[in-house]
């Protein structure tokens, strides 16, 4: 099979490097919406680099692809001459990477920017973008300086890497700016921004409404080159809201398709913990009560519920929701995956609605997706839970097999 990626520009590849005796551990979660927003995620990662230090900022899409994805890190924002694709959306999934979203433009002097509150230390800059037979030019510059120009032409299409090294081993930034020299085709799919044996470093990669069949629209070796690449130690597989929200989700077929995915993924970084993170509660608006059905319609969160439907029972919430988090843990039991249950730390029967009406809410109105607050107390309790995790690992132990 080729490589994914053709030779990288490296610049600063001869500075010399910085040893550390503590161990960096990287996490990767890949997901929906509820990753794509980056506030669970942030939540867990702020808690996680209080309690084993801080990293880098990781691996992350670019530009502006959808109102969904961003990052709590750093402010990201392009210039208007950008277009995007989706994986979700696109017939040719093979020019796609890890990251799912590619920024495209044909026109000079385009830019996207990636700002941070205050100085970032970073080891290595990694940006990944594609080269075409009438590529155009990109330039990267950190902190007005510009440390790379390179043309992105090629007779052969596909991805190409590029890296650059921070000065004396590590340094600090605080805004990086990719920048086309030409009006000629550029497209950037991903970038990252890491530390060597340092921290925590939490990256997340959302699509938001997707599903884990996500996972197989990558082409066939993206997936496998792309986290051998970035070879985390901890892969959370976070999906389940938008299958549970599926009428037509036939659950046995659903469950093979789970498991291809983390067998891809185990294949992919043998090495690394998968840890599964199951959806959190969620309803949809009842069916309006009508005056000629004759029937009472019920207070808002106080509908009725027999003994037979149990304290959990809740007729807002889709019966296929259920039914998802039943297969995921069937799968985690079978894989030996740790399994954080999102839903146990809601309240219960129509917890989305407690939830949504609790001082301050702690879930949106749409009765789906979280408030800040709502995702912190989501991310901050999975962290807890990643703790002896990451400790073992530390240690050289195995906390959970995955043979």
């Amino acid at each position: 099979m080729p490589a994914r990626f053709q030779p990288v520009a490296t610049v600063g590849k001869d500075a010399p490097r910085i040893k550390s005796s503590r161990r960096g551990v990287s996490i990767l979660q890949i997901g929906d919406s509820h990753t794509a927003a980056d506030f669970f995620t942030d939540a867990a990662r702020q808690a996680l680099r209080r309690k084993f230090g801080v990293g880098g900022i990781g691996y992350m899409s670019v530009g502006t692809p959808h109102p969904g994805v961003r990052s709590n890190l750093l402010r990201v924002s392009a210039s208007p001459g950008w277009t995007y694709e989706a994986i979700q959306r696109f017939p040719h999934p093979e020019v796609f990477g890890l990251s799912g979203f590619n920024a495209s433009t044909s026109r000079q002097g385009e830019t996207l920017t990636f700002s941070a509150s205050s100085l970032e230390p970073y080891a290595r800059i990694e940006i990944e973008v594609r080269t075409e037979p009438e590529g155009g030019t990109i330039v990267v510059e950190v902190d007005d300086e510009v440390r790379l120009t390179t043309a992105l032409a090629s007779t052969t299409p596909g991805s190409r890497m590029i890296k650059i090294l921070a000065p004396a081993g590590e340094s600090t930034f605080r805004k990086l700016v990719l920048r086309t020299g030409e009006a000629k085709p550029v497209t950037v799919s991903a970038v990252g921004i890491y530390r060597d044996g340092r921290g925590v470093t939490y990256s997340n990669v959302g699509f938001p409404g997707a599903t884990v069949d996500v996972v197989g629209k990558l082409a066939e070796g993206a997936l496998r080159n792309d986290l051998g690449r970035l070879s985390p130690d901890i892969v959370v597989l976070a999906f389940g809201t938008n299958e549970g929200f599926d009428a037509k989700l036939d659950p046995a077929a659903y469950q093979e398709r789970y498991r291809s995915a983390v067998r891809e993924i185990r294949t992919s970084v043998p090495k690394a913990r998968l840890v599964m993170i199951g959806p959190p509660q969620g309803e949809r608006p009842l069916p309006t009560c009508k005056p000629e059905e004759g029937k009472p319609c019920p207070a808002p969160g106080m509908e009725k519920q027999t003994a037979a439907e149990g304290e959990n029972a809740c007729p807002k919430r889709p019966a296929q929701l259920d039914k998802v988090r039943e297969v995921q843990r069937r799968i985690a039991d079978a894989e030996r995956l740790p399994f954080w249950d999102w839903w146990a730390i809601m309240p219960g029967g129509c917890g989305a609605s407690r939830w949504a009406a609790a001082d301050p809410p702690l879930m949106a109105k749409d009765h789906v997706h979280f408030t800040k607050a709502g995702y912190r107390r989501g991310g901050e309790s999975f962290a807890a839970f990643l703790e002896p995790e990451i400790k073992a690992m530390l240690r050289g132990e195995d906390a959970v097999s995955n043979d």
